[in-house]
């Protein structure tokens, strides 16, 4: 869906980058540069002047900013920052990207506007996302808590969306509180959501404004059209090691915890065939289960994925690890 806006939404777009493809980031760069006031790179990855000048130019009207951490604190910090940084510039919400995502024009407007028709029906709205889409046009399904207001094509409520194109009103953010930096990556959107919900906000998606989404590598399809993400192995550490962390917090509904702990044991035996019981794929998944258990949070360092392919090493894990810690949002009891 299209929608012209006679001027950009007072917004902040973050996007955080990693090992960035320059002309995809480029042209995400250049699509926003109608929608909203402020375009901010948060770079866990070297950002050179040429490059950032070639960002400048297609931002266009839109003011582009880059922060430069100087290693890589993972996205809850980077989504801490970023908050910050609206606003700092007076903006009224905070738009959340990846660096491949591809919003369509008129994104953020159209998503300011169902927050705020949302709104003025007496809905504590936290945070409207796009509707996702795989990478065949077909919408991805939904966590939906009761069907639609009007009827086809109106707003849904959900209990979480992905974090890419999801447009935060930054009042709600303030309340609601921050992101969590220890998770470092993997169910940091899951997290605010359900404790938005715990605290009476709601969560919705507009099923008029779709965007593509790509999930991890791809997904793994098994009987009964059930899907899982195909992921690498420190991204199964993060996801297993989070999501037996939040069993621990109040606000996480028991309906999730029991899925999560039912569909573990299945979970884990199709990654493991999946990646043959390759060594590094046993190493994180058992890690996970050891450090979710424990509540050991941090970066993934204990993944044992090779991170010297990456550049990284053991003291950049741990400084990775201080600075997740100290721009945490609230610890679990």
């Amino acid at each position: 869906m299209t929608v012209s806006a006679e001027k950009p939404t007072r917004c902040v777009a973050g996007i955080v980058i990693y090992r960035p493809e320059w002309e995809a980031l480029q042209r995400l760069v250049a699509s926003l540069t109608d929608d909203v006031t402020t375009i901010a790179i948060y770079a866990n990855w070297p950002v050179s002047g040429e490059e950032q000048q070639a960002l400048e130019a297609g931002a266009g009207a839109a003011e582009l900013v880059v922060l430069r951490p100087g290693l890589n604190r993972g996205l809850g910090a980077a989504y801490n920052v970023l908050r910050q940084l609206a606003e700092a510039c007076g903006s009224e919400f905070l738009l959340l990207l990846d660096q491949d995502s591809r919003p369509p024009a008129g994104l953020v407007g159209a998503l300011a506007a169902t927050y705020r028709d949302l709104t003025s029906r007496g809905e504590r709205v936290a945070v409207v996302g796009p509707q996702p889409v795989d990478i065949e046009g077909e919408a991805m399904r939904l966590s939906a808590v009761r069907a639609q207001l009007r009827g086809e094509g109106d707003p849904v409520r959900s209990r979480f969306v992905i974090s890419s194109g999801s447009l935060i009103g930054l009042d709600a953010l303030a309340a609601i509180g921050a992101f969590r930096g220890d998770y470092f990556i993997d169910a940091i959107d899951i997290e605010w959501c359900l404790r938005a919900g715990a605290a009476g906000y709601s969560i919705w998606v507009d099923p008029a404004v779709s965007m593509p989404h790509q999930l991890g590598r791809g997904v793994i399809r098994l009987p009964l059209g059930l899907l899982l993400t195909d992921q690498p192995a420190r991204r199964l550490y993060t996801y297993v090691r989070n999501q037996l962390a939040m069993l621990r917090l109040p606000h996480v509904p028991m309906r999730h915890k029991a899925k999560f702990l039912i569909s573990l044991p299945v979970r884990l035996a199709v990654h493991l065939v999946h990646h043959r019981f390759s060594r590094d794929c046993v190493t994180a998944l058992a890690n996970g289960l050891i450090d979710g258990a424990r509540n050991r949070l941090g970066p993934p360092d204990r993944a044992l994925i090779p991170w010297r392919n990456a550049g990284l090493g053991s003291r950049f894990a741990r400084n990775a690890g201080a600075a997740a810690d100290a721009a945490s949002g609230p610890r679990p009891a």
